[in-house]
């Protein structure tokens, strides 16, 4: 595997990431699972597409929610073939693992604390370097096909009302942790994300974002999706103070929380930082 190569494809959509791309791809040549760990908004899902990109592989998702089965993940038979033909290839409809491995492509679990751990233990021996099959009931054993990785996320501050992992799942994987950016490199991000050629409208956004996770008056701040949006509504033209204001209360008011005892409501709070950094004081460097 050209590294080096691989990295610089990486970087043309990816800011800030060397050290953790180069990390998962001498994972991925080892056949070592990857966890990717991080606060909603970090770029866990870019960051393990634009690899598969990057090295052309195909992609294939799971999200995991308390719904999701290994049968959806490995793949079902479809009743009708089976009564016309038997148990067999013909009417064997793959999941996105059995296609991965297939396929030699990225089997990407997102959110991989949600699932049932029944679907994640039914996954292990796919992940497992010595292994890398599973087991089709009524079918047969399929083995993955040179190419294929799994790479899982999770939202460490999700964990409430999620499925506690097995500790053969960590052992099959190595872990890298991204965190939220901030300052030039957010502003780098979303430059690059939104076209925009406004450098005072972005270093507002950024630090008006930022701010939502400062700010003793949130719980829970917003992410660099946040930044990218109010840039995207407000990039073409200058916008009036009651444009901007809508802006912010359309792309925030669903992504922020206040804390139990703040006795205002979320436009309020929003408000107070828009005024600060938008129509009172120039932003300063983060």
């Amino acid at each position: 595997m050209q590294v080096q190569k691989i990295l610089g494809e990486c970087k043309k959509n990816l800011i800030d990431l060397d050290d953790q791309i180069i990390l998962i791809l001498k994972a991925i040549e080892q056949n070592i699972s990857i966890i990717i760990e991080g606060e909603s908004g970090t770029g866990k899902t870019e960051l393990a597409k634009t690899i598969a990109l990057s090295l052309k592989r195909p992609f294939y998702r799971a999200d995991g929610d308390e719904n999701l089965t290994i049968t959806q993940l490995r793949g079902w038979f479809d009743p009708a073939l089976v009564i016309e033909s038997g148990f067999g290839e013909k009417s064997f409809i793959p999941g996105p693992l059995t296609l991965a491995m297939l396929n030699g492509g990225l089997f990407f679990f997102n959110e991989v604390n949600r699932a049932p751990s029944e679907s994640i233990n039914g996954a292990l021996s796919a992940m497992d370097y010595s292994e890398r099959s599973i087991e089709i009931p009524q079918y047969k054993s399929i083995k993955a096909t040179d190419g294929f990785y799994t790479i899982f996320t999770l939202n460490p501050a999700e964990y409430i009302g999620t499925n506690p992992l097995p500790e053969a799942f960590f052992d099959r994987c190595i872990r890298v942790h991204l965190t939220h950016k901030t300052g030039k490199i957010a502003e780098k991000i979303v430059k690059l994300r939104t076209g925009c050629t406004d450098k005072g409208l972005i270093q507002k956004c950024v630090i008006f974002t930022e701010k939502t996770r400062t700010e003793a008056n949130f719980e829970r701040g917003a992410s660099i999706r946040a930044a990218i949006q109010l840039t995207q509504l407000l990039m073409d033209e200058e916008s009036k103070e009651k444009q901007i204001s809508q802006a912010i209360n359309a792309v925030y008011s669903g992504k922020v929380k206040l804390q139990p005892d703040i006795s205002r409501s979320i436009e309020e709070c929003l408000d107070e930082i828009a005024t600060e950094i938008f129509f009172d004081k120039r932003p300063k460097n983060v």
